[in-house]
């Protein structure tokens, strides 16, 4: 069952042959604003608008859960490389109104097999709405 994806890249989903899931997500909305000096007085604000939404999130990539981690991780790197601004859907319904890049990623390598074949990882996502 999908439980959400980031485009069509990556398909977060839970079933009996693959669990591909992200954990520890932050969403952070936020205004702009100017801060006008005057003498004498303290100074005036005004609201220049939204500022772009990030989200980060971690992904656990485990292909004793039927994930190939090595492969996500270079799907990502793409996306980050190439500037890909993607919707990310979680159940049925988008976060936020615009799509988001991945303005970078960090990945941990916990178990490689022998032969070099990554097992497990964890990656950490930041992602910035792109309006």
């Amino acid at each position: 069952m999908a439980v959400g994806s980031l485009g069509s890249s990556i398909v977060f989903t839970v079933s009996e042959g693959q669990v591909l899931t992200f954990s520890n997500m932050t969403r952070e909305t936020a205004g702009r604003w100017a801060s006008h000096e005057a003498m004498g007085v303290k100074p005036k604000a005004e609201f220049l608008g939204p500022d772009c939404q990030k989200i980060t999130l971690d992904i656990q990539l485990s292909a004793t859960l039927g994930v190939r981690p090595r492969r996500v991780l270079e799907t990502i790197e793409d996306m980050v490389e190439s500037g890909t601004a993607e919707y990310l859907i979680i159940g049925s319904r988008p976060v936020g109104r615009n799509p988001f890049r991945v303005t970078a990623s960090s990945e941990a390598w916990d178990t490689i097999y022998s032969g070099g074949e990554l097992a497990r990882a964890k990656v950490s996502l930041t992602l910035e709405e792109y309006a």
